[in-house]
């Protein structure tokens, strides 16, 4: 069984990128014509302007 430590670093995985300010985790499902489709890891889309996931004080790539 795994623990929760465990579990966390496998959420951390699956979901690499958070959003800074809200505390989301979330993970690239698609880019399209600028657009960059992101799933939270409660499973809702959410859509943003990928150039703005440059922005390093809202985004954090964690790998």
């Amino acid at each position: 069984m795994s623990t929760v430590n465990e579990l966390a670093e496998q959420i951390k995985l699956l979901y690499p990128l958070q959003d800074k300010q809200q505390g989301i985790r979330y993970r690239v499902v698609d880019e399209l014509a600028g657009t960059t489709e992101l799933e939270a890891v409660t499973g809702q889309p959410r859509y943003v302007p990928t150039h703005s996931l440059q922005d390093s004080s809202r985004w954090q790539f964690q790998v």
